[in-house]
């Protein structure tokens, strides 16, 4: 969904757009279903901007409080006017972290930014044979989501249907906007990230993989894409959120490897009906709960089932 507020003379005063996230079929798709924003929406610095914004945020919540739980808005940038209009519209601010790397230096001071064992580790895997391949098409995509499957089913946390990744895979391509790299180890994919790409920034949307004893593929992913970033004019790579700052989590660990630095520009949210939130909420946590003791009956009983993780 996007939406554009237009001055009397036709110049853009604001502009947002949304993304509907379902991740359980219909008639459940309103009970299982977010608005997504994934970057802030854009106005003019000005009084006008500001109610421009407003304007099309208050159509966007009319047309989308019967279909969704709540809007989550996630920034990539420092907060600026269009903040005024959200907490006007009934928008919550709340801190969450990110980390960015600068990629207008060289390669090597990039490298130097590593930890020590980081490095050590991407230097292993690549004498072992490990290749970071360019699968920008729709076999890349069908890769992509069964790792992304795999790892999330392993934080038994929800994913997207297919449909949004092949939806922006056929829109981006076209433009170069997209690219979706995949690990292979003795020639087999072992994992896959997706990439967006919007002017100078380089953007981590989604990744995977599996969970193999004695092979780690996420570093020497995100390095290469480190590369291909740097090599192709790209000045910032944007790791895509690192978690809220209360709240311990294993993927900001992972990420804090790769030196760059942490900033906090936070979230919106908006929750269309608590009721029905705080019952979703409390069914998730059960059978996440059960998911789990599932999966920990299974390995202790002897089942080397496929371990993953999400990076």
């Amino acid at each position: 969904m996007m939406l554009a507020a237009l001055s009397g003379a036709g110049d853009v005063l604001a502009l947002l757009v949304a993304i509907r996230v379902q991740t359980l079929p219909d008639p459940l798709g309103p009970l299982s279903s977010r608005s997504i924003w994934y970057a802030e929406p854009l106005c003019l610095p000005t009084a006008e901007g500001v109610d421009a914004l407003a304007e099309i945020v208050r159509e966007h919540d009319a047309f989308m409080r019967h279909r969704v739980l709540f809007t989550e808005i996630r920034p990539v940038w420092a907060a600026g006017m269009e903040r005024i209009a959200l907490e006007r519209c009934g928008y919550h601010y709340m801190g969450y972290l990110n980390y960015v790397v600068d990629l207008s230096q060289s390669v090597d001071t990039i490298w130097g930014k590593l930890r020590k064992s980081c490095r050590s580790s991407i230097r292993r895997y690549e004498k072992r044979g490990m290749e970071i391949r360019d699968v920008t098409s729709d076999e890349g995509i069908d890769l992509l989501y069964h790792f992304a499957t795999l790892s999330y089913e392993n934080s038994q946390v929800p994913l997207a249907d297919k449909s949004m990744f092949t939806g922006a895979f056929r829109i981006l391509n076209p433009h170069n906007m997209v690219k979706v790299f995949v690990a292979y180890y003795d020639d087999k994919p072992v994992a896959a990230d997706i990439d967006l790409y919007y002017k100078q920034l380089e953007f981590a949307w989604y990744g995977g993989l599996e969970r193999i004893k004695g092979i780690s593929p996420a570093e020497n992913l995100t390095w290469h894409q480190f590369v291909y970033g740097h090599e192709h004019g790209y000045t910032m790579f944007d790791f895509g959120g690192a978690g809220w700052p209360d709240e311990p989590y294993g993927v900001r660990d992972f990420k804090a490897k790769f030196g760059g630095d942490l900033v906090n520009y936070g979230r919106y949210r908006r929750v269309y009906s608590y009721p029905k939130l705080r019952i979703i909420e409390k069914a998730y946590h059960m059978v996440r709960g059960y998911m789990t003791r599932r999966r920990l009956s299974g390995s202790s009983s002897g089942d080397d089932g496929d371990e993953t993780t999400s990076t």
